[in-house]
């Protein structure tokens, strides 16, 4: 709950300027001291906040690299941290979710100057084509609905392209979006525990080519949603995929959204190249059960692949 109180502070703080104790406390529902303890923690993390519980806190400056705008993330009191430019928005909301940050806290940059993808591979995010987000997800209730955490985002991304963008992106599992038979979006989920050995919570880490001209090495493997894109659809696109990343959230352990994930397939009945133990095997592709374990038919056996990459020999 500290952690908590102390992004809620933090954003109050940005928002208002100086703040009493008596207010915060007031308006966030806690004790003085609750506040108190919120301050001492930001300024821990590198914010210089000056000024005391009855005089008002202020927010100068942060010693560390801060947010440039803070705004509401959806209809809920998450927080949305907009920066120009970050080493990578995961390990940023990794400190968060480390902190029992809310459900849906989102952070979004600019420009990543060390984003990854899966398996430590980087992850190309210039300034001005893409975006670059993460989502803390904190309503996960175990290990099992912690495995659709990556379809659920898959959809959520997708929709939101979908609406905004009008283009149907395809998945090709288990976490990368498709047009044209080239990447257009990747997806990293990392996930914490929490003192006990349950699930903490998770951070979504969503890469999309928004616009932009591919580099030589990549073109033939990935693209851009559009030639061109003005701030108000990109704006609109992180808002969109913070609302949808809501409802297929809530829906975890139900799994309601894997019939859709399944619909969206791009691999489904087509045959793939995979490697497991070492040996690179083919077959065909016939099924994405609800925890999202891909089913591979291989001559008279049906192999099933839990996690790791396939390609397709038609995209090669």
């Amino acid at each position: 709950m500290r952690g908590e109180t102390a992004n809620k502070v933090l954003l109050r703080l940005k928002r208002e300027g100086v703040c009493s104790g008596e207010e915060l406390a007031g308006e966030l529902g806690v004790s003085r001291t609750a506040v108190w303890k919120a301050v001492k923690n930001l300024r821990s993390k590198g914010y210089e906040i000056v000024g005391g519980s009855a005089r008002g806190y202020l927010l100068k400056e942060c010693r560390k690299p801060c947010a440039e705008t803070i705004v509401p993330a959806s209809q809920t009191d998450a927080p949305l941290f907009l920066f120009s430019e970050v080493d990578s928005t995961n390990d940023i909301a990794l400190d968060l979710l480390k902190e029992r940050c809310p459900h849906l806290t989102a952070v979004a940059a600019n420009a990543q100057r060390a984003g990854r993808g899966r398996v430590g591979r980087k992850f190309f995010s210039p300034a001005g084509t893409g975006i670059y987000m993460s989502v803390v997800i904190r309503n996960i209730a175990n290990y099992r609905d912690l495995l659709a955490v990556t379809p659920a985002a898959a959809v959520a991304v997708a929709r939101a392209i979908d609406e905004v963008f009008k283009i149907r992106v395809q998945i090709k599992w288990v976490n990368d979006l498709y047009l044209h038979g080239k990447k257009v979006c990747g997806i990293l989920t990392q996930s914490m525990a929490d003192e006990e050995g349950g699930v903490l919570g998770a951070v979504v880490g969503i890469g999309i080519n928004v616009t932009g001209k591919m580099p030589q090495e990549l073109k033939d493997k990935a693209c851009s949603l559009k030639k061109e894109v003005n701030e108000e659809e990109r704006d609109r696109l992180i808002g969109r995929i913070i609302s949808y990343l809501d409802d297929t959230s809530r829906q975890l352990s139900s799994r309601e959204f894997m019939d859709e994930y399944r619909r969206r397939s791009c691999i489904l009945n087509k045959r793939v190249t995979f490697e497991t133990g070492g040996i690179t095997r083919h077959g065909v592709a016939v099924k994405i059960d609800d925890d999202g374990a891909l089913y591979v038919r291989c001559g008279a056996n049906e192999v099933k692949i839990n996690s790791g990459e396939i390609s397709l020999s038609a995209w090669e």
